[in-house]
């Protein structure tokens, strides 16, 4: 007989996914039908892959599917949830700051394959920016897990919306 378990890790992580995702997104008609398979599959260890290829087969068709092909972020849902809201004001901000002069259009350049090019417009610019950013925090999470020197942070934001970090003291000399 076929196994579809599947370990509490990788299922409550994917719980946690699809849980964050209908709480900031309208699932509409879906959610009865998405709480009663993540509530089995809880329970029904036996049959987890079953209840999460139905969850799979339902945002199939969905434009803004939290569920995508290729290698998934090791990240814990929070963590991952607070990236994104901190991405999203970091983009504004950069996209606010690209279009508010037409210098920044013609100084601000990307590595392309031919050599360095102008930004197409605001939110290539600012896509670029989340980009790095997203490496940077996730860096930071890393050392923090791993207990690893230099800056380190342990996913959270305080009231504001900015990252808790923790740097290492800097020696003096003189």
């Amino acid at each position: 007989m076929a196994d579809y378990t599947l370990d509490d890790k990788k299922w409550n992580a994917r719980v946690a996914m699809i849980e964050s995702h209908m709480k900031t997104n309208d699932v509409g008609d879906m959610k009865a039908v998405l709480q009663w398979n993540l509530k089995n599959g809880t329970t029904d260890v036996d049959n987890r892959k079953r209840y999460w290829s139905n969850i799979t087969n339902m945002f199939a068709t969905v434009e803004n599917s939290p569920i995508q092909i290729g290698k998934r972020s090791t990240l814990p849902q929070a963590v991952q949830d607070s990236i994104s809201a901190i991405c999203a004001v970091y983009a504004e901000g950069f996209s606010a700051l690209f279009a508010s002069h037409p210098l920044y259009g013609e100084v601000l350049r990307a590595r392309g394959t031919a050599g360095y090019e102008a930004y197409s417009d605001a939110d290539a610019y600012a896509s670029s920016q989340v980009s790095n950013l997203k490496t940077r925090l996730t860096g930071y999470y890393k050392n923090h897990t791993d207990e690893l020197e230099g800056i380190s942070w342990d996913g959270t934001v305080n009231k504001s919306g900015v990252p808790n970090f923790t740097c290492p003291e800097m020696e003096v000399e003189g």
